[in-house]
């Protein structure tokens, strides 16, 4: 099979995947999902194993998933020598309002673009693997060169019961790894911002809302705290900047959104004031930042804040991801040579501002990039990729381990 072929491929895997809703954190086709991707690699002539992450592992370490259960897709092919690991996510991001063109899980074709959810973010770039390694599998199959291809959930919810599952049961890391996120086709990402979401509980007192004097309206105590929490923790970030080159530039100091999900536990009632309230914090940590010292940080705000504030409060980690940061070297010359066989320069690689799975690889001692399309419409409506940029990914993808060996061997 041909390029021309793989990118035929990929196009129809592609609108296959964006047709099954595999929505985070529900997973509820999780499973029809890693089907048609465990078919895809085994008719390339992959070796293929289909893990699903057992329960208790599931409700122990993925609190924010769903009891659906998770399975991560495992393709190998090759003759041995250094390993070649391409890493993608299958979940995405509910459809959401606001869509033109089609609806989130029915994709079209039109004008070039594939439009539907998850197009750029991210089974473009699986649907590019696909395509990339079919077209070369021939050639593969006794290289030098150890090619993987995993598919997993969750990414959205942390990752988890994805890659971090898959990752501690390899029994050797993989040497290189490629995410095909959507880093956009100029620059790729060598690391990215951690993350670290708090759920904050603000006490107070019920009572009848037409006696409101005898209750504690734990609303609004909630909402003076999360301004005095604000406040202190914007004079916290403003005094730190991270050393390294992130886009967009505003992403190179620590940042924490408050108030993605706020309300009452459990619902509230029009005529009730609310005896509880609580809120959310989206804390994303520069590079040099741990989580662990993040958090005793925004703990030490928290309790400064919440004596200004005048309330109670308490806060826990619902989901935690280590900021990651590499130097890829040969896997950056290697992907460099690809893409201009295939038609575009790539420049000197950035620091991703949201968080992605690479940094369970890197802990690891693996060498890891994100390469991908686009950006800009991920997690957006009318998300679409270009099929101009679909196959440029597939000939580069497809280039990849041939021009690693060369740069690992000292080839030109």
């Amino acid at each position: 099979m041909g390029l021309e072929e793989g990118f035929e491929r990929a196009v129809d895997v592609l609108k296959r995947l964006i047709a099954i809703p595999t929505v985070s954190p529900q997973g509820d086709f999780y499973e029809e999902a890693s089907e048609l991707l465990a078919r895809e690699l085994e008719s390339i002539g992959m070796d293929v194993e289909v893990l699903r992450v057992p329960g208790d592992y599931q409700r122990e370490r993925c609190p924010l998933a769903s009891e659906n259960p998770r399975f991560i897709v495992l393709g190998r092919i090759g003759g041995g020598g250094p390993i070649l690991h391409f890493n993608g996510h299958y979940d995405v991001v509910p459809g959401g309002p606001g869509w033109t063109v089609t609806e989130p899980f029915k994709p079209v074709e039109r004008d070039g673009k594939v439009y539907g959810r998850g197009a750029v973010d991210m089974k473009g770039g699986i649907a590019a693997v696909i395509g990339a390694l079919s077209s070369v599998a021939g050639k593969l199959k006794n290289a030098p060169i150890t090619v993987e291809a995993a598919f997993v959930p969750d990414e959205e919810i942390g990752g988890h019961c994805g890659t971090g599952y898959l990752v501690e049961r390899l029994e050797r890391a993989p040497d290189y790894v490629i995410l095909p996120e959507p880093s956009g086709l100029e620059r790729p990402w060598h690391g990215h911002r951690g993350i670290m979401w708090v759920r904050v509980k603000v006490k107070g007192r019920t009572a009848h809302a037409s006696t409101p004097w005898l209750g504690n309206n734990a609303f609004l105590s909630a909402s003076r705290l999360a301004l005095e929490l604000h406040s202190v923790l914007a004079s916290i970030y403003s005094q730190r900047a991270s050393k390294y080159e992130i886009e967009p530039e505003d992403a190179k100091m620590p940042t924490a959104m408050i108030g993605g999900v706020a309300g009452v536990p459990g619902g509230g009632k029009t005529n009730q004031v609310p005896g509880e309230f609580e809120f959310t914090v989206d804390r994303r940590l520069i590079p040099e930042e741990r989580v662990s010292q993040a958090w005793e940080e925004f703990r030490a705000a928290l309790r400064w804040a919440s004596i200004k504030a005048g309330v109670e409060a308490e806060a826990f980690i619902e989901i935690a991801a280590e900021p990651a940061i590499n130097e890829p070297g040969p896997l950056m010359e290697a992907l460099r040579r690809a893409a201009r066989e295939a038609g575009r320069d790539v420049r000197d690689p950035v620091v991703c501002p949201g968080g992605l799975d690479m940094w369970y690889y890197t802990v690891r001692g693996s060498k890891a990039l994100a390469y991908g399309p686009s950006y800009h419409l991920a997690h957006a409506p009318d998300e679409h990729i270009s099929l101009e940029d679909l196959r440029f990914l597939v000939a580069t993808f497809a280039a990849l381990p041939f021009k690693l060996l060369e740069t690992v061997e000292g080839g030109s």
